[in-house]
């Protein structure tokens, strides 16, 4: 059985500068525009409805985590532009529960199976929040039903300065 992943599409680190968000109530569609490569051929389609999560960053660290579920990623991203976080970010990355349909290069969201779609995004959002805990966000997340598991005390714990001292030592020494 081939394995399954909730995260059917992402696209990591997007310049919100280089992509044409419409004219709101114009009629212009916003062209979130992006390209999928399967079996050696490129797939060009647009995004802008795809459902799931997305994180805000500003010079590369977190600062917002949302969803988007009766909505679309490309509209809460788009709505970010001009809200409080305006000008508080400079790149996004999104991760959604779509498929992409290579045949007509169309998203289809993601079915009911064992859990919801809702549960999953609902699920994602939490998590990624509570693994970034970005600075914009107002409120903590949980996940429910889960039992947290703490740490038990390591005498010689390892941290990211001794990582990479231990790194470095290996490195051949510049004669």
């Amino acid at each position: 059985m081939a394995a399954t992943s909730l995260i059917k599409l992402y696209g990591e680190f997007w310049n919100p500068d280089i992509i044409d968000w419409g004219a709101r109530g114009a009629g212009n569609a916003a062209q979130f525009l992006g390209e999928v490569k399967k079996d050696k051929k490129k797939y060009k389609a647009n995004f802008f409805g795809a459902q799931g999560i997305y994180i805000l960053f500003d010079s590369f660290k977190p600062v917002y985590v949302g969803k988007a579920f009766s909505t679309s990623i490309g509209k809460r991203v788009r709505d970010h532009m001009s809200d409080r976080h305006a000008g508080r970010w400079d790149m996004f990355s999104w991760y959604s529960t779509c498929t992409f349909k290579i045949t007509d290069s169309t998203l289809r969201n993601a079915g009911t199976r064992q859990l919801r779609p809702e549960t999953v995004v609902n699920t994602l959002e939490a998590l990624a929040i509570l693994i970034a805990d970005p600075a914009l966000n107002r409120k903590r997340e949980s996940l429910p039903n889960a039992m947290e598991v703490f740490q038990q005390d390591n005498p010689n714990p390892v941290t990211v300065r001794h990582y990479l001292e231990t790194i470095l030592s290996r490195l051949p020494d510049d004669e």
